[in-house]
């Protein structure tokens, strides 16, 4: 009888057997068209990768929370959450966000400006930028690059952030900005977005137009070093394992283009 207690005991301390690992991802709540929050849920491009690699992932259910960017960085930090995305490589200066998992797109960032602002040719970034009001979203401390944050720091180049890219392109539309930073596949898909809705109209709105680019950024999921470190997520090296072979699995097959491409909001 008393072996029969033990065995019965033993089976339900257990988890269930084959039960998921319930895993959360925080996301960006505000970047169209990649990642963002529609009434609490997740929505975007990178969102529709994701969602395909994680649904492939034995062993875990994977689900993803939209947040603030700020609010994002600040659960990495504390150590409160597990990973965050899109996230660029910051182990220079955000000590808390390691490691990555391998890159699953691309970014390609670039300056818009008023189209008057790129009479005189400006093709170095940021030197033929210097003396220019450059607005940005608020957050994306990373781009740029060091050299341009060096001017900012030494007043050569006027800096501002501004909350959501939609703001930033009508603030560049109204004359406020000489120039913004925006990633390219975003700004084509928020300006037509603009022009649609009439918020931009040619005639009355300053004429835009693409100038430098500035770097391309690889996006990943970071992870939270501090969660990592108190032992917070047991499964962190058995999930990042899986994920990255995932996502290899999708560029090899040149899938997570199609799967943008067929995106619709």
């Amino acid at each position: 009888m008393k072996k029969l207690v033990v065995i019965l005991i033993t089976l339900f301390s257990l988890p269930a057997f084959g039960a998921d690992i319930e895993v959360t991802i925080h996301v960006d709540g505000d970047y169209r068209p990649f990642s963002f929050s529609d009434e609490g849920k997740a929505k975007g491009m990178y969102i529709d990768v994701l969602r395909t690699a994680f649904s492939r992932m034995k062993g875990f259910n994977v689900k993803m929370e939209p947040v603030p960017w700020k609010r994002g960085k600040m659960i990495m930090k504390s150590g409160e959450g597990f990973g965050l995305a899109p996230a660029f490589f910051h182990g220079h200066d955000w000590p808390y966000l390691y490691p990555y998992s391998v890159p699953f797109y691309h970014e390609i960032i670039i300056s818009v400006c008023q189209e008057k602002v790129l009479k005189s040719l400006r093709p170095n970034w940021p030197q033929d930028y210097i003396g220019l009001k450059i607005g940005n979203v608020a957050g994306f401390d990373g781009w740029g690059g060091v050299e341009f944050r060096k001017l900012v720091k030494q007043g050569e180049i006027n800096y501002e952030e501004t909350k959501g890219s939609k703001e930033n392109i009508l603030k560049l539309a109204s004359g406020r900005f000489d120039c913004l930073m925006m990633e390219d596949k975003a700004f084509d898909y928020l300006f037509e977005q603009l022009k649609k809705s009439g918020r931009y109209q040619e005639g009355r709105n300053v004429a835009l137009k693409k100038g430098a680019i500035i770097g391309p950024d690889p996006v990943s999921i970071g992870y939270s070093k501090p969660a990592i470190e108190a032992g917070k997520y047991s499964f962190h090296s058995e999930f990042m394992k899986s994920f990255d072979s995932e996502i290899y699995k999708m560029i090899k097959a040149g899938e997570i283009e199609r799967i943008m491409d067929a995106y619709q909001d």
